[in-house]
């Protein structure tokens, strides 16, 4: 499921291609894919223009020109793809976006958990989906307050998009590691020092992640991700442990973190 990193990266790409361009029409291929609205709402985009995009968690926003808010949530295999019409339409593409310059932007989604929104107002659709802070907005103060009163696995806390949004499975798993944190550890156990080192290798990891381009064969030796797959070794030495952690498939380095 596409992470913070990942909607980054959907962000810049879908700036470079899709910004100041005019909407000459909008193909919805599978009506699942829109959420609390219809065809006919998705018609107000229609000649006009996206003005600006902007990241929140795993949401990606899309401004027109008339100050509404186009809301993409790409599930679990949703991605953009830019391209000339005659190239026609992506075999998974959910809906396209056709321009006036003769482009379009697909939203490709294989697995069909992808869905699209219209907002007025941004701060009211994340109150209303009950999203905590944003995992790269969020500052040091205010993320160790989160931690106040907690006593749950530390791993589930990290991926629950109420606590804080924008974290899955892979980059908990990261962030964990870098950390030197066991994943089984009980939230009200972490030391303050260790939330200090938690949230700069939160902060790290996924920067480093867009740096990256979120792929696993761009990370150096020293990150999770180049060795997360069964059999793999861990950085610090050993084969790595795999166990499920609030029904996920976890990795981690028993070598580096206890419980």
């Amino acid at each position: 499921m596409p992470e913070l990193p990942s909607l980054e990266i959907f962000k810049q790409y879908f700036d470079s291609t899709s910004l100041h361009q005019k909407i000459k029409e909008i193909n919805i291929h599978n009506p699942e894919i829109i959420v609390d609205i219809t065809g006919n709402d998705l018609k107000e985009f229609l000649n006009r223009y996206f003005v600006s995009s902007s990241r929140y968690g795993k949401y990606l926003f899309a401004s027109s020109s008339e100050n509404k808010f186009l809301v993409f949530h790409f599930g679990m295999t949703g991605f953009f793809k830019y391209h000339p019409k005659d190239e026609g339409i992506s075999p998974h593409s959910r809906i396209s976006f056709l321009f006036k310059n003769g482009n379009v932007l697909d939203f490709d989604d294989s697995r069909k958990f992808g869905k699209i929104s219209i907002s007025e107002n941004i701060p009211d659709f994340i109150n209303k989906k009950h999203l905590g802070p944003d995992a790269l907005e969020i500052d040091l103060s205010s993320f160790k307050k989160l931690f106040l009163k907690r006593k749950g696995h530390i791993k589930p806390l990290l991926m629950n998009q109420q606590f804080l949004a924008g974290l899955g499975n892979l980059y908990a798993d990261e962030i964990l590691f870098q950390s030197g944190i066991h994943p089984l550890r009980k939230a009200d156990q972490i030391k303050n020092d260790e939330l200090d080192n938690l949230y700069d290798n939160m902060v790290w990891v996924l920067k480093k992640a867009i740096e990256f381009n979120d792929s696993p064969r761009n990370f150096p030796e020293n990150f999770l991700l180049a060795h997360r797959y069964p059999g793999g070794e861990c950085p610090k030495g050993g084969k790595l442990d795999i166990i499920k952690v609030g029904g996920r498939t976890t990795y981690y380095c028993s070598n580096k973190q206890k419980i």
